[in-house]
Protein backbone atom coordinates (compact mmCIF):
# COMPACT_ATOMS: atom_id res chain seq x y z
CA UNK A 1 0.00 0.00 0.00
CA UNK A 2 1.53 3.56 -0.79
CA UNK A 3 1.06 5.65 2.37
CA UNK A 4 3.47 7.95 1.57
CA UNK A 5 2.39 9.63 -1.16
CA UNK A 6 -0.87 8.99 -2.00
CA UNK A 7 -3.05 10.69 -4.43
CA UNK A 8 -1.14 10.69 -7.44
CA UNK A 9 -4.33 9.88 -9.91
CA UNK A 10 -6.12 12.59 -8.46
CA UNK A 11 -3.70 15.74 -8.93
CA UNK A 12 -4.45 15.72 -12.67
CA UNK A 13 -7.74 17.18 -11.49
CA UNK A 14 -7.25 19.55 -9.46
CA UNK A 15 -6.14 21.76 -12.07
CA UNK A 16 -6.12 25.74 -11.81
CA UNK A 17 -3.79 28.11 -13.28
CA UNK A 18 -0.91 26.91 -15.47
CA UNK A 19 1.85 26.88 -12.83
CA UNK A 20 -0.30 25.19 -10.40
CA UNK A 21 -1.25 22.26 -12.92
CA UNK A 22 2.45 22.08 -13.80
CA UNK A 23 3.34 21.70 -10.30
CA UNK A 24 0.64 19.01 -9.87
CA UNK A 25 1.66 17.19 -12.75
CA UNK A 26 5.25 17.13 -11.58
CA UNK A 27 3.80 15.37 -8.18
CA UNK A 28 2.17 12.92 -10.41
CA UNK A 29 5.01 12.40 -12.81
CA UNK A 30 7.21 11.84 -9.07
CA UNK A 31 4.71 9.60 -7.76
CA UNK A 32 4.64 7.25 -10.70
CA UNK A 33 8.49 6.69 -10.61
CA UNK A 34 8.34 6.34 -6.92
CA UNK A 35 8.72 2.43 -7.21
CA UNK A 36 9.73 1.92 -10.46
CA UNK A 37 11.89 2.90 -13.06
CA UNK A 38 9.54 4.09 -16.40
CA UNK A 39 10.05 5.30 -19.14
CA UNK A 40 8.15 8.32 -21.04
CA UNK A 41 5.52 6.56 -22.61
CA UNK A 42 4.86 4.48 -19.39
CA UNK A 43 4.98 7.83 -17.36
CA UNK A 44 2.63 9.04 -19.92
CA UNK A 45 0.09 6.30 -19.37
CA UNK A 46 0.37 6.02 -15.06
CA UNK A 47 -0.50 9.93 -15.04
CA UNK A 48 -2.68 10.67 -18.26
CA UNK A 49 -0.31 13.07 -19.39
CA UNK A 50 0.86 13.73 -23.31
CA UNK A 51 3.59 12.03 -24.14
CA UNK A 52 5.26 15.31 -24.73
CA UNK A 53 4.12 16.91 -21.73
CA UNK A 54 5.45 13.79 -19.78
CA UNK A 55 9.02 14.36 -20.94
CA UNK A 56 8.93 18.16 -20.39
CA UNK A 57 8.01 17.51 -16.54
CA UNK A 58 10.24 14.41 -16.41
CA UNK A 59 13.70 16.84 -17.86
CA UNK A 60 12.47 19.80 -15.33
CA UNK A 61 12.60 17.24 -12.63
CA UNK A 62 15.56 16.05 -13.70
CA UNK A 63 16.96 19.73 -13.78
CA UNK A 64 16.03 20.02 -10.39
CA UNK A 65 17.58 16.71 -9.07
CA UNK A 66 14.07 14.92 -8.01
CA UNK A 67 14.63 12.75 -11.14
CA UNK A 68 17.58 10.78 -12.34
CA UNK A 69 18.02 8.31 -15.42
CA UNK A 70 18.93 5.03 -15.98
CA UNK A 71 20.60 2.31 -17.73
CA UNK A 72 17.54 1.47 -20.51
CA UNK A 73 16.15 -2.22 -20.88
CA UNK A 74 17.95 -4.58 -23.24
CA UNK A 75 16.55 -4.03 -26.41
CA UNK A 76 13.52 -6.92 -27.42
CA UNK A 77 13.56 -6.08 -30.90
CA UNK A 78 14.64 -3.69 -33.86
CA UNK A 79 15.50 0.26 -32.39
CA UNK A 80 17.78 1.79 -29.59
CA UNK A 81 15.69 0.65 -26.32
CA UNK A 82 14.05 3.87 -24.94
CA UNK A 83 15.69 5.69 -21.69
CA UNK A 84 13.82 5.21 -17.84
CA UNK A 85 13.52 7.39 -15.39
CA UNK A 86 13.20 6.69 -11.86
CA UNK A 87 12.86 8.86 -8.14
CA UNK A 88 16.27 10.32 -7.32
CA UNK A 89 16.31 8.60 -3.87
CA UNK A 90 19.70 9.24 -3.39
CA UNK A 91 19.84 12.71 -2.78
CA UNK A 92 19.78 12.64 0.94
CA UNK A 93 18.67 10.35 3.58
CA UNK A 94 17.00 10.31 7.06
CA UNK A 95 16.80 8.75 9.85
CA UNK A 96 14.59 6.28 11.73
CA UNK A 97 15.08 5.52 15.05
CA UNK A 98 13.52 2.70 17.66
CA UNK A 99 14.11 3.54 21.51
CA UNK A 100 13.45 0.44 23.20
CA UNK A 101 13.47 -0.94 26.92
CA UNK A 102 16.42 -2.57 26.68
CA UNK A 103 18.25 -1.38 23.39
CA UNK A 104 17.66 1.48 21.21
CA UNK A 105 18.51 0.81 16.98
CA UNK A 106 19.14 3.30 14.81
CA UNK A 107 18.84 3.12 10.40
CA UNK A 108 20.46 5.26 7.98
CA UNK A 109 18.07 5.33 4.67
CA UNK A 110 17.74 6.90 1.46
CA UNK A 111 14.19 8.74 0.12
CA UNK A 112 12.65 5.57 -0.73
CA UNK A 113 13.41 4.04 2.70
CA UNK A 114 16.67 1.50 1.52
CA UNK A 115 18.41 0.85 4.54
CA UNK A 116 21.83 2.25 3.58
CA UNK A 117 23.48 1.71 7.57
CA UNK A 118 22.29 0.27 10.32
CA UNK A 119 23.47 -0.42 14.29
CA UNK A 120 22.17 -0.66 18.03
CA UNK A 121 23.12 0.43 21.62
CA UNK A 122 22.28 -1.00 24.86
CA UNK A 123 20.18 1.32 26.70
CA UNK A 124 18.00 1.14 29.87
CA UNK A 125 14.39 2.76 30.21
CA UNK A 126 16.36 3.72 33.68
CA UNK A 127 17.97 5.98 31.63
CA UNK A 128 17.23 9.88 32.20
CA UNK A 129 15.67 11.11 28.75
CA UNK A 130 18.96 13.16 28.14
CA UNK A 131 21.41 10.54 28.92
CA UNK A 132 18.92 8.06 26.22
CA UNK A 133 18.92 10.49 23.65
CA UNK A 134 22.69 11.41 23.79
CA UNK A 135 23.59 7.46 23.05
CA UNK A 136 20.89 7.23 20.72
CA UNK A 137 22.47 10.53 18.71
CA UNK A 138 26.05 9.08 19.57
CA UNK A 139 24.63 6.08 17.09
CA UNK A 140 23.46 8.21 14.44
CA UNK A 141 26.68 9.69 14.16
CA UNK A 142 28.38 7.12 13.78
CA UNK A 143 26.39 5.52 11.45
CA UNK A 144 26.34 8.85 9.26
CA UNK A 145 30.60 9.05 9.83
CA UNK A 146 30.53 5.15 7.98
CA UNK A 147 28.71 6.62 4.83
CA UNK A 148 31.00 9.26 4.73
CA UNK A 149 28.11 11.96 5.75
CA UNK A 150 26.99 14.42 8.50
CA UNK A 151 24.06 15.58 10.42
CA UNK A 152 23.89 18.39 7.91
CA UNK A 153 22.86 15.56 5.40
CA UNK A 154 19.79 14.16 7.36
CA UNK A 155 16.47 15.02 5.96
CA UNK A 156 14.10 14.36 8.26
CA UNK A 157 13.83 11.81 11.37
CA UNK A 158 11.74 9.59 12.67
CA UNK A 159 11.45 7.69 16.48
CA UNK A 160 9.77 5.15 17.90
CA UNK A 161 9.35 4.61 21.53
CA UNK A 162 6.84 2.18 24.19
CA UNK A 163 4.84 4.89 25.17
CA UNK A 164 1.78 7.11 24.87
CA UNK A 165 3.08 10.43 22.61
CA UNK A 166 0.45 12.94 22.36
CA UNK A 167 1.46 16.34 20.16
CA UNK A 168 5.13 14.65 20.60
CA UNK A 169 5.06 15.00 24.44
CA UNK A 170 5.30 11.44 26.12
CA UNK A 171 2.32 11.03 28.19
CA UNK A 172 2.60 7.88 29.38
CA UNK A 173 5.80 5.27 29.58
CA UNK A 174 8.83 4.81 32.05
CA UNK A 175 8.87 7.14 34.81
CA UNK A 176 11.58 9.14 33.93
CA UNK A 177 10.53 9.87 30.27
CA UNK A 178 6.78 11.33 31.24
CA UNK A 179 6.40 14.75 30.06
CA UNK A 180 9.75 14.90 27.65
CA UNK A 181 9.37 16.83 24.45
CA UNK A 182 11.77 14.06 22.68
CA UNK A 183 11.21 15.75 19.05
CA UNK A 184 12.47 18.86 20.48
CA UNK A 185 15.40 17.06 21.92
CA UNK A 186 16.22 15.60 18.76
CA UNK A 187 15.79 18.76 16.94
CA UNK A 188 18.76 20.58 18.98
CA UNK A 189 20.89 18.30 17.46
CA UNK A 190 19.88 18.15 13.71
CA UNK A 191 18.40 21.13 11.98
CA UNK A 192 15.82 19.00 9.80
CA UNK A 193 12.16 17.94 12.01
CA UNK A 194 12.04 14.85 14.04
CA UNK A 195 8.58 13.04 14.28
CA UNK A 196 8.31 10.61 17.12
CA UNK A 197 5.32 7.95 17.88
CA UNK A 198 4.53 5.11 20.09
CA UNK A 199 6.40 1.69 18.79
CA UNK A 200 3.39 -0.29 17.94
CA UNK A 201 1.43 2.90 15.67
CA UNK A 202 4.81 3.11 13.44
CA UNK A 203 4.62 -1.01 13.50
CA UNK A 204 1.31 -0.97 11.66
CA UNK A 205 2.16 1.57 9.54
CA UNK A 206 5.61 -0.76 8.36
CA UNK A 207 2.99 -3.49 8.27
CA UNK A 208 1.31 -1.80 5.67
CA UNK A 209 4.61 0.10 3.69
CA UNK A 210 6.19 -3.05 3.49
CA UNK A 211 5.02 -6.19 5.66
CA UNK A 212 2.20 -8.51 5.97
CA UNK A 213 -0.41 -5.66 5.27
CA UNK A 214 0.78 -4.24 1.39
CA UNK A 215 -2.70 -5.10 -0.03
CA UNK A 216 -4.92 -4.12 2.05
CA UNK A 217 -6.20 -0.40 3.30
CA UNK A 218 -7.44 -1.39 7.01
CA UNK A 219 -5.42 -3.67 9.57
CA UNK A 220 -5.29 -3.73 13.84
CA UNK A 221 -1.52 -4.80 14.54
CA UNK A 222 -0.60 -6.19 17.92
CA UNK A 223 2.75 -6.08 19.90
CA UNK A 224 3.01 -9.32 21.92
CA UNK A 225 6.55 -9.51 23.44
CA UNK A 226 7.39 -8.71 27.28
CA UNK A 227 4.32 -6.28 26.67
CA UNK A 228 1.28 -6.00 24.52
CA UNK A 229 0.12 -2.79 22.42
CA UNK A 230 -1.68 -2.22 19.09
CA UNK A 231 -1.80 0.32 16.40
CA UNK A 232 -4.62 1.17 13.41
CA UNK A 233 -4.31 1.71 9.64
CA UNK A 234 -7.88 2.77 8.28
CA UNK A 235 -8.68 3.41 5.02
CA UNK A 236 -4.88 4.06 4.02
CA UNK A 237 -3.95 6.42 6.64
CA UNK A 238 -2.20 6.24 9.88
CA UNK A 239 -4.87 6.61 12.39
CA UNK A 240 -3.45 8.64 15.56
CA UNK A 241 -6.91 9.50 17.36
CA UNK A 242 -7.40 13.12 18.50
CA UNK A 243 -4.37 12.55 21.28
CA UNK A 244 -2.14 10.05 19.61
CA UNK A 245 -3.75 7.46 22.33
CA UNK A 246 -5.89 5.50 19.38
CA UNK A 247 -5.36 1.52 20.14
CA UNK A 248 -4.21 1.71 24.01
CA UNK A 249 -6.95 -0.50 24.73
CA UNK A 250 -4.23 -2.23 27.08
CA UNK A 251 -4.55 0.19 29.20
CA UNK A 252 -7.92 -0.89 30.58
CA UNK A 253 -7.05 -3.25 33.22
CA UNK A 254 -10.55 -5.49 32.54
CA UNK A 255 -9.13 -6.53 29.60
CA UNK A 256 -6.07 -8.18 31.47
CA UNK A 257 -3.21 -7.53 28.59
CA UNK A 258 -1.04 -6.12 31.36
CA UNK A 259 -0.92 -9.24 33.19
CA UNK A 260 -1.22 -11.50 29.99
CA UNK A 261 2.61 -12.80 29.93
CA UNK A 262 2.20 -14.37 33.73
CA UNK A 263 0.46 -16.97 31.91
CA UNK A 264 3.93 -17.52 30.55
CA UNK A 265 6.25 -17.68 33.52
CA UNK A 266 4.87 -19.77 36.03
CA UNK A 267 5.71 -23.33 33.72
CA UNK A 268 7.62 -25.53 35.47
CA UNK A 269 9.78 -28.02 33.92
CA UNK A 270 9.99 -31.71 34.89
CA UNK A 271 12.83 -30.55 37.40
CA UNK A 272 11.03 -28.27 38.65
CA UNK A 273 12.71 -25.42 37.34
CA UNK A 274 10.83 -22.07 36.12
CA UNK A 275 10.81 -22.15 31.92
CA UNK A 276 11.78 -19.03 29.91
CA UNK A 277 9.17 -17.74 27.66
CA UNK A 278 10.59 -18.96 24.61
CA UNK A 279 10.89 -22.59 26.61
CA UNK A 280 7.61 -22.73 27.21
CA UNK A 281 6.11 -22.07 23.39
CA UNK A 282 9.15 -25.01 22.41
CA UNK A 283 7.72 -26.91 24.87
CA UNK A 284 4.14 -26.39 23.74
CA UNK A 285 5.31 -27.56 20.41
CA UNK A 286 6.78 -30.47 21.45
CA UNK A 287 3.01 -31.60 23.23
CA UNK A 288 4.30 -30.43 26.86
CA UNK A 289 0.46 -30.44 28.56
CA UNK A 290 1.16 -27.85 30.95
CA UNK A 291 3.14 -25.58 28.13
CA UNK A 292 -0.04 -26.05 26.06
CA UNK A 293 -2.14 -25.13 28.47
CA UNK A 294 -0.15 -21.78 29.35
CA UNK A 295 0.22 -20.94 25.48
CA UNK A 296 -3.89 -21.07 25.34
CA UNK A 297 -4.79 -19.26 28.25
CA UNK A 298 -2.01 -16.58 27.40
CA UNK A 299 -4.08 -16.44 23.78
CA UNK A 300 -7.88 -16.39 25.71
CA UNK A 301 -6.30 -13.54 27.68
CA UNK A 302 -5.18 -11.59 24.35
CA UNK A 303 -8.58 -12.30 22.19
CA UNK A 304 -10.83 -9.80 23.79
CA UNK A 305 -8.75 -6.84 23.57
CA UNK A 306 -8.28 -8.17 20.00
CA UNK A 307 -11.79 -8.44 19.17
CA UNK A 308 -13.10 -5.29 20.65
CA UNK A 309 -10.59 -3.42 18.36
CA UNK A 310 -11.65 -5.74 15.52
CA UNK A 311 -15.71 -4.88 16.07
CA UNK A 312 -14.64 -1.16 16.55
CA UNK A 313 -12.78 -0.64 13.44
CA UNK A 314 -13.78 -3.61 11.05
CA UNK A 315 -10.20 -3.83 9.36
CA UNK A 316 -9.37 -6.44 6.90
CA UNK A 317 -6.68 -7.68 8.58
CA UNK A 318 -4.96 -8.47 11.77
CA UNK A 319 -0.97 -8.63 11.97
CA UNK A 320 0.75 -10.12 15.04
CA UNK A 321 4.18 -8.88 15.71
CA UNK A 322 6.79 -8.36 18.19
CA UNK A 323 9.17 -11.36 19.90
CA UNK A 324 6.23 -14.10 20.52
CA UNK A 325 5.64 -13.92 16.87
CA UNK A 326 8.84 -16.58 16.53
CA UNK A 327 6.96 -19.49 18.17
CA UNK A 328 4.72 -19.47 15.24
CA UNK A 329 1.40 -21.55 14.94
CA UNK A 330 2.52 -22.78 18.44
CA UNK A 331 1.17 -19.32 19.29
CA UNK A 332 -1.14 -17.80 16.08
CA UNK A 333 -3.22 -21.20 16.27
CA UNK A 334 -4.66 -21.42 19.48
CA UNK A 335 -4.97 -17.36 19.42
CA UNK A 336 -6.70 -17.08 15.95
CA UNK A 337 -9.16 -19.80 17.22
CA UNK A 338 -10.09 -17.53 20.10
CA UNK A 339 -10.51 -14.37 18.42
CA UNK A 340 -12.90 -16.24 15.47
CA UNK A 341 -14.90 -17.47 18.78
CA UNK A 342 -15.43 -14.00 20.22
CA UNK A 343 -16.24 -12.34 16.69
CA UNK A 344 -19.95 -13.40 16.91
CA UNK A 345 -20.96 -10.24 14.98
CA UNK A 346 -18.89 -10.84 11.63
CA UNK A 347 -16.38 -13.47 10.56
CA UNK A 348 -12.99 -12.77 11.93
CA UNK A 349 -10.77 -11.39 9.43
CA UNK A 350 -7.70 -13.40 8.53
CA UNK A 351 -4.73 -13.35 11.29
CA UNK A 352 -0.99 -13.31 10.34
CA UNK A 353 2.31 -13.37 11.43
CA UNK A 354 4.43 -10.22 10.67
CA UNK A 355 6.73 -10.34 8.23
CA UNK A 356 8.62 -7.70 9.87
CA UNK A 357 8.86 -9.49 13.48
CA UNK A 358 10.41 -7.32 16.06
CA UNK A 359 11.79 -4.99 13.30
CA UNK A 360 8.37 -3.11 12.73
CA UNK A 361 8.57 -0.51 14.95
CA UNK A 362 12.30 0.54 13.15
CA UNK A 363 11.05 0.21 9.87
CA UNK A 364 7.98 2.16 10.57
CA UNK A 365 10.46 5.21 12.02
CA UNK A 366 12.18 5.27 8.67
CA UNK A 367 8.89 4.80 6.50
CA UNK A 368 7.99 8.13 8.98
CA UNK A 369 10.68 10.10 7.76
CA UNK A 370 10.55 9.56 4.34
CA UNK A 371 6.91 10.43 4.52
CA UNK A 372 7.49 13.63 5.83
CA UNK A 373 10.01 14.77 3.42
CA UNK A 374 7.35 13.74 0.54
CA UNK A 375 4.48 15.17 2.18
CA UNK A 376 6.22 18.30 2.47
CA UNK A 377 7.32 18.47 -0.73
CA UNK A 378 3.67 17.48 -2.10
CA UNK A 379 2.23 20.48 0.42
CA UNK A 380 4.45 23.09 -0.72
CA UNK A 381 3.87 22.07 -4.74
CA UNK A 382 -0.09 21.59 -4.42
CA UNK A 383 -0.51 24.96 -2.32
CA UNK A 384 1.30 27.09 -4.70
CA UNK A 385 5.02 27.00 -3.83
CA UNK A 386 7.68 25.99 -6.65
CA UNK A 387 9.42 22.89 -6.73
CA UNK A 388 12.08 23.35 -4.66
CA UNK A 389 15.57 21.54 -6.02
CA UNK A 390 17.19 18.69 -4.26
CA UNK A 391 20.17 21.34 -3.49
CA UNK A 392 18.11 22.81 -1.00
CA UNK A 393 17.40 21.15 2.89
CA UNK A 394 14.15 21.30 3.36
CA UNK A 395 14.50 23.84 6.57
CA UNK A 396 15.04 26.25 3.49
CA UNK A 397 12.44 25.19 1.34
CA UNK A 398 9.93 27.77 2.76
CA UNK A 399 12.29 30.57 2.18
CA UNK A 400 13.29 29.64 -1.35
CA UNK A 401 9.68 28.91 -2.56
CA UNK A 402 8.52 32.69 -1.36
CA UNK A 403 11.09 34.16 -2.92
Amino acid sequence: MNLLFGGGEKLLRQAGDQGRLRRLNSLAVLESVRDEALTIPQIATRTGLSKTAADSVVTALGESGWVTAVEPLTAGGAGRPAHRYRFNAAAAVVVGIDIGRHTSRAEIADLSGEVLASGEVPTSREDSPETLLGTVVALVDGLLSERGLDRGSVWAGGASLPAVVYHQTITKGPEKWTGFDLRAGFEEHFRCAFATENDSTLAAFAEAWKGSATEVRSLVYIHSGNRTGSGLVLDGSLFRGSSGAAGEIGALHILGWETAQEHLTDVLSDGGARLQREQVFDAARAGDSRAKDAVEAFATALAPGIAALILTVDPELVVVGGGNVRAGETFLAPLRAQVEALCTVRPAPPLVASLLADRAPLTGAVGLATASVLERLHSIASSGGSMPSTATPPWEWEEVVSR
